[in-house]
């Protein structure tokens, strides 16, 4: 009997993995099959659509892109119940500048963002709203909008230029290797915002410690990016047991917590010796803990501190990836910039040189123009999560339940013919010049990149500074040559990394001025 029933029960599992097998089978090959235009993805029972999303992950910012403008610039996505995900995907832009700017109290981080990203922003600006985000961004916005702070990321910036990142494209340029220039940029604008947000020297950057910091930080990026691609459930039950992703990320945030953690103590330290005051220091952490209104206990000073250089440690450097590699296949538009920037160092100094001054760079309003092309195609930060607070309707007549999330797609916009005509696809920066004049888009809902309405990018007048600044020192010094261009394809996570990242060799232009293949 016994037999009988073990024999019958084996039956029976056979009968269930086969099951299970052939509807998996069913399922991949109807995502791999794909959709006829105009139809939204497959949805299945219990899982939604989170099987397709998953077989496209290696494709997700085109697919997405090809899915949403399909359906006509709004999709309506079936998640799993068995634990909550985004449920509107949205490229309109009626509908983005309502969520950005019209109705921005009604579209918060909201719950499913925030419990996601809890464990590495905490309550940082990043990652907070109503009031707490109020509070937050008036304290960071007083520091920013200080002269001398101003003055600090400006000093820093030059000196980091100097004394970093030229000795270490010209090492390269020497021995004529190659170097991969999105490490080279990442790791440079790593050190930048280590200087302006900590107070970090710049000798420390020799040490292994910043090396092990900055690896932390992308590994619990990454790790913080998995949470998104499966039900809430799962990634919770999987940092319970501490295993897989969740591992790592606790691991990797251990390292950034200890690191700025000594630095809160090490400022508290002066403060107590300097009565109270930091005179010498000009950097973000410093300056937030010297407010007089500022009560902020050891904990929210690193979580403020985290979320702003999230926010700048690889936006300027993966635009600046982007912009380089279009370059290379723009003989015509990089010209142009050389051409520009040769003529503004001439008018300002009578000769040709190599280091410029900040209104010289703000007066490239060609270089301007490209660098907001290539953002248009190749955003930063890719997606834009957002949640609904109260019932809405939206402007396309979309109505929204209560606790909705949502997202955006910034890099699903730079790609759609409704937004930006036949040639959406085209690198072309003159779509942005007027009698020689860069023109900045007002509308927030066609060009979101750096966010829109109030929450708009702190940090953006001094990201175009640095591009700017980087950009036509790199170009003017130096001729690149793209080694891998067939390798690179977008990374997905949070930032818009190159997979593969980006191989280049660095030749020395035989005059700041040309060679002739810049014009070809």
């Amino acid at each position: 009997m016994a037999m009988e029933c073990s024999g019958e029960g084996a039956q029976a599992a056979w009968v269930v993995v086969v099951g299970i097998s052939m509807l998996s089978c069913v399922i991949l090959w109807r995502c791999f099959k794909g959709n006829n235009k105009g139809a939204a993805p497959p949805s299945w029972p219990v899982v939604g659509m989170l099987p397709t999303i998953l077989v496209h992950l290696h494709d997700l910012y085109e697919w997405s892109t090809q899915m949403v403008i399909d359906c006509g610039g709004t999709l309506d996505v079936k998640t799993p119940w068995i634990g909550h995900m985004f449920s509107l995907f949205t490229i309109d832009p009626k509908n983005i500048e309502y969520i950005v700017k019209t109705k921005f109290a009604n579209f918060p981080r909201g719950a499913y963002f925030r419990s996601i990203c809890s464990d590495l922003l905490g309550h940082g600006i990043l990652n907070v709203d109503g009031q707490e985000w109020v509070e937050a961004r008036k304290m960071i916005s007083s520091v920013f909008h200080s002269q001398a702070y101003k003055n600090h990321l400006i000093h820093t910036l030059d000196e980091l230029v100097k004394c970093r990142l030229i000795p270490a494209a010209e090492a390269a340029c020497e021995s004529g290797s190659t170097v991969d220039l999105q490490r080279l940029l990442v790791r440079f604008t790593f050190e930048h915002i280590c200087v302006v947000g900590f107070g970090c020297e710049t000798h420390d950057f020799e040490s292994g410690e910043m090396e092990e910091v900055a690896k932390a930080l992308e590994e619990a990026e990454e790790a913080t990016l998995h949470r998104f691609t499966v039900p809430s459930t799962v990634w919770k039950a999987a940092r319970m047991l501490g295993v897989g992703w969740e591992a790592k990320l606790s691991k990797s945030l251990l390292v950034t917590r200890e690191f700025v953690d000594a630095l809160v103590s090490i400022r508290r330290k002066e403060m107590a010796a300097g009565g109270g005051a930091l005179p010498r220091r000009h950097d973000l952490l410093s300056k937030l803990m010297q407010m007089e209104r500022n009560t902020s206990t050891d904990k929210e000073l690193r979580d403020t501190c985290i979320s702003a250089v999230l926010a700048g440690k690889d936006t300027s450097s993966v635009a600046l990836c982007w912009f380089f590699w279009l370059l290379f296949h723009h003989p015509v538009v990089q010209h142009n910039i050389l051409l520009e920037i040769r003529g503004i160092m001439q008018r300002s100094s009578g000769e040709n040189k190599y280091e410029f001054t900040v209104n010289e760079v703000k007066e490239m309003q060609y270089l301007h123009a490209a660098l907001t092309e290539s953002l248009r195609l190749y955003p930063s930060l890719p997606l834009n999560f957002k949640a609904v607070k109260e019932d809405e309707v939206l402007p396309d007549g979309r109505r929204l339940k209560k606790g909705t999330s949502l997202v955006f797609s910034i890099y699903g916009m730079g790609r759609a013919e409704s937004i930006w005509g036949s040639d959406c696809r085209e690198f072309k920066p003159e779509r942005w010049m007027r009698e020689g004049v860069f023109v900045e888009e007002s509308n927030a809902g066609r060009y979101p990149v750096f966010n829109g309405g109030p929450r708009v990018c702190l940090g953006k007048d001094f990201a175009y500074l640095q591009m700017k600044w980087v950009a036509a020192l790199l170009l003017y010094r130096y001729r690149m040559e793209v080694v891998n261009d067939v390798e690179v394809e977008p990374k997905l996570g949070m930032n818009l990394f190159m997979k593969n990242g980006l191989l280049v060799t660095l030749h020395p232009r035989q005059s700041p001025s040309f060679d002739d293949a810049d014009k070809n």
